[in-house]
Order: structure tokens, then sequence, then C-alpha cells
């Protein structure tokens, strides 16, 4: 017991000098931060990061609150992660992690889309400059191909969003629990949705079908009949209904001068009232 103690005590000794050090060094010019380097992102500029870090002049690498650092780089909407290295003697590394657009997201005006970000948080705003031969959804659809995102129109004058908030709004909530429903094949062919209301969603896929999807319930099995239509009539269809997945209806053209749709409307190239089309309905 005594030699227990004795070591119990010059531990406890040891730790007590060391951390008096600790102290000392934390509070002298030892080790003082003289640089930080700030990796810029794409949408995060180097002077964005030292700005938000807030590093007071005088702090060292030994007493920098690192925890304070990622916080206040967190309020940027566009920053999911931080990193923040010590590289002694005297320089602090901090880089970001950006959040993936996964939708532009056009606005009821028509004029401003914004982007949504991972985890259905607002980014920012985008200027839609439209041109005479462009509608605001085309040039909304080149932007989100660019960043591989999904186009979502037609969305309606509740939805106002706020840059770092979290989209709650019914129609992008029903946009996103389709596409977590459906099988990430299926869902990679889609480029657009239509969301003016939580009942009546639809989507256009990169083929240029309009599928008429409903509320979003039963999803997996609309996908099934969606999947089933499109493998039965190949490169003939232009519009399916499965609102009510038990009884779908499909518009088809018969002709074989069919080209791929826009995606953004899902209209063909090629004049369609040169072919005959015709509205069926499954069982």
């Amino acid at each position: 017991m005594g030699i227990a103690l004795r070591v119990a005590i010059v531990v406890g000794l040891v730790a007590a000098a060391l951390g008096v050090v600790f102290l000392v060094l934390s509070n002298t010019s030892t080790f003082q931060i003289t640089s930080i380097d700030a990796v810029a992102s794409d949408h995060v500029s180097a002077d964005d990061i030292q700005k938000l870090a807030n590093v007071e002049e005088g702090t060292t690498l030994l007493n920098v609150d690192t925890n304070a650092i990622t916080q206040n780089l967190l309020k940027n909407p566009w920053v999911e992660s931080v990193s923040v290295e010590r590289e002694f003697p005297d320089k602090l590394k901090i880089s970001v992690t950006e959040r993936t657009v996964e939708a532009v997201v056009v606005m009821s005006s028509r004029s401003v889309a914004w982007y949504l970000g991972e985890g259905d948080v607002w980014l920012e705003p985008v200027n839609l400059d439209v041109s005479d031969n462009q509608s605001a959804d085309d040039v909304a659809l080149e932007k989100a191909t660019s960043v591989g995102a999904i186009l979502i129109t037609g969305v309606p004058a509740t939805v106002d969003p706020v840059a770092g908030s979290k989209a709650t709004d019914d129609v992008i909530t029903a946009v996103r629990s389709y596409l977590d429903g459906f099988s990430s094949d299926f869902a990679s062919q889609i480029v657009s949705f239509t969301a003016p209301s939580e009942a009546s969603i639809s989507c256009v896929l990169a083929s240029g079908v309009e599928i008429s999807l409903g509320s979003p319930s039963d999803i997996s099995s609309k996908e099934e009949v969606v999947q089933s239509l499109l493998a039965e009539y190949p490169d003939e269809l232009t519009y399916i209904n499965v609102r009510v997945p038990s009884s779908p209806s499909y518009r088809k053209i018969e002709s074989s001068n069919v080209t791929a749709g826009t995606g953004a409307t899902g209209s063909s190239e090629t004049a369609s009232t040169s072919s005959n089309a015709s509205t069926q309905s499954t069982t």
C-alpha cells in the first residue's frame, strides 16, 4: 500500500507539473498563431472562412477553441463539416466540406430558383437569366444538370426558402418521399419533378416520359407498374398515370418517328401532331 501510494503521489505531481507547463505555454507567445491556411471551396471563399472562424489575435495553437471555430463556420448554409488542424509551431489550417446540391427548386414567380442541399437545407437563391428562346424551367434544368441535381418546378407560393433553414414544406417532403422510396436505378432516371401540391406530384424521366404520381403512397407499387409499362412499350410511351397503381393509364405514340423528350417538360422535339397518339388503361 505504501508503494502504491507513493506512485500515485508521483503521478499526481507529474500531471500537475505538466498542467502548469501547458497553462503557461497556452498563454504566452509560444505557439502563437501567426497564419491561418483557409482552404476555399466552390461556394465558400478563403476570406469567408477567415472571417467566420474569428480567431482572435494572440491565440495560440494550445488555447485555440476549435469547437467555436466549427460552430461559427457551420452558420454558412453551404458548410456541412469543418476540419481544423494545428500545424506547429504557428499555423492553423481550416478547411470545409460543402453540402451537395440535391435539387434546384423554381419558385412560383419563375424568375428565381433556389439550391436545395443535402439534408433538405436551403442554400442560396439562383437567378434565372432567361433568353427569348428559353423558359425559366429550361434554364433551371441546365443549372440542375450542371451540378448533378434534379429540378423541382411548380411549387406553390407558400414555399418561402430561408438560407440555412430546413425545407419542411409538404411538397418538398413529398418529393423526398418519392426519391427515398424509389429504387436507386429508377430514381437516377428522373430529371425533374412538378410539385404544385402534395397530392399532385409528377415527374419526367430522362427519356421524356411524364409520370403522374399523385400523393406519396404505394411508391414501390407505382414504380413496379411504370417499369412494367416501359418494358412492354419501349420508346413508345409519352405519359403514364399511376396515381392509383392498381388502375394505371398511359398514352402511347403509334409511330416509328419518336424522339427523346426535353427533360424539363417531357415534350417531344418532333411535332407530335403527325403521330397517332392513343390513351389506354390497364387493369
